[in-house]
């Protein structure tokens, strides 16, 4: 058995805690039995003085009494047992085979008990003063502890025995509980074991009713999920990120082999490096995106929060894109409402910019975008709602569940690359996550709208 394992530690600790138990219950029970011989043989003492004293008491004369002493020695019988009668410190009867020792003793008309000890041999004795005819006298009554101690030295040897095979039974019986009770553990680890990067689309199957093994093969089978959408889309990441990076290398290329077939003029070879130039920018937006992505994922961009006017903040935003819009004739109108906000101005502008970007990119000739914003409460919380919709411009439904991750784009708008190389929307939404927003897009009835949720602060 593995020392390691949950099936030996389980049984070390089971084990271990009826160990304690059982010693526990042995401790008790000898130290019980042990008061009840004391008690007992306490009152075969208090007795054994009552029936003395009413035996001396009915005596006519007390010398009789003392000068046939064996008489008493045959009732009391065994060598061990004591008996002493005193009266002015002498001893008119004085029972005593074993020689013990007895101390000065308080007088006092209540019986009182007391443990002696000499050579290894404990007596106990009782005793009671009393008076006769006007006479004081003391009774001492004892009996050795060796008929006590044999009953608890065996109790004790056996107690030890059965101790050490009930142990052993319990141990055992701990092992093959553990072993199966883990039966759903240990199947469970085997069906974890077989899968890998090749078979993360299978899940667990656990025939074990235990609610812990189900709720632990749930929580696996749920993880295996996430793993294998996280994989899914790493590979469509790498997927995409090739594409994405192919396209102008593959321009780059041709064009330079193009222009390396023949002789060229000077102005042909400007005009093709500063065609170079532009695919060269390009690439560097979609790298600086990605960094910004990987950034916003492991949540390392600081934040710098500021209180702003939104409604100034988006006139200086839109005025950058006016000469954009005009090339395809599509105008810009903006209702804003004069709202304070404390953000981060650098991320919204650029969640904003990305966002009015991609509607004049995507935007009909002669369109028109509108732009809102103004106090809502969402999710029970203040914020404010900035939405722009691209009037008479549709995404079809299938592909609006999809639109924020990165590089996704509609087939019909794959032509159209915009700054960020398909990874705007997906910026957009990692802002909104930082500043703990919320994002949406949705096809309303004048065109498609998306729409920002930003917290007020």
């Amino acid at each position: 058995m593995n020392v390691r394992s949950l099936e030996f530690r389980l049984t070390l600790m089971v084990t271990l805690v009826c160990t304690i138990i059982l010693c526990l219950v042995g401790i008790l029970t000898y130290l019980g039995i042990d008061r009840i011989l004391i008690r007992e043989q306490d009152q075969a003492l208090a007795s054994r003085i009552e029936r003395l004293e009413i035996l001396l008491q009915d005596s006519e004369n007390i010398q009789q009494i003392v000068q046939k002493p064996k008489i008493y020695q045959n009732m009391l019988g065994n060598q061990d047992n004591l008996f002493i009668l005193i009266h002015d410190k002498e001893k008119l009867i004085n029972i005593n085979p074993l020689d013990i020792n007895i101390p000065d003793l308080i007088a006092d008309q209540k019986i009182h008990f007391l443990d002696l000890h000499q050579d290894k041999l404990s007596t106990r004795i009782a005793w009671k003063n009393f008076e006769i005819s006007g006479q004081s006298y003391q009774l001492i009554a004892g009996k050795q502890w060796s008929e006590r101690l044999g009953i608890l030295y065996s109790f004790r040897n056996d107690l030890i025995f059965y101790f050490g095979i009930g142990i052993g039974i319990i141990c055992l019986l701990c092992w093959f509980v553990c072993r199966f009770g883990l039966t759903g553990l240990r199947e469970l680890t085997h069906q974890t074991q077989a899968i890998d990067i090749q078979s993360l689309q299978q899940r667990i199957v656990i025939r074990h009713k235990s609610s812990d093994i189900m709720q632990l093969s749930h929580a696996i089978n749920h993880m295996l999920q996430r793993i294998e959408s996280g994989y899914q889309e790493l590979n469509r990441f790498s997927e995409n990120i090739a594409h994405e990076f192919r396209t102008p290398l593959n321009n780059v290329m041709g064009q330079t082999e193009i222009l390396l077939s023949e002789p060229r003029t000077s102005a042909q070879y400007q005009e093709l490096l500063i065609s170079h130039l532009d695919e060269y920018q390009r690439l560097k937006r979609m790298i600086d995106s990605m960094l910004f992505l990987a950034r916003a994922e492991q949540q390392q961009v600081r934040l710098d929060f500021q209180s702003i006017e939104i409604q100034e903040f988006i006139e200086n935003i839109l005025s950058f894109y006016e000469l954009l819009a005009s090339e395809k004739r599509i105008q810009i109108m903006s209702e804003v409402e004069n709202l304070i906000v404390k953000t981060d101005p650098d991320l919204l502008q650029r969640a904003i910019s990305n966002l009015v970007e991609n509607a004049v990119l995507h935007g009909s000739e002669g369109g028109i975008i509108h732009l809102y914003a103004k106090y809502v409460t969402y999710k029970n919380r203040e914020m404010i709602k900035l939405s722009v919709l691209s009037q008479d411009v549709f995404i079809e439904n299938q592909h609006l569940p999809y639109i924020f991750e990165r590089f996704y784009q509609c087939q019909s708008s794959r032509h159209l690359q915009g700054r960020s190389g398909g990874l705007g929307l997906s910026i957009v939404a990692s802002i909104m996550k930082l500043q703990e927003g919320d994002y949406h897009v949705e096809n309303t009835e004048r065109g498609v709208c998306f729409s920002l949720y930003i917290p007020i602060h």
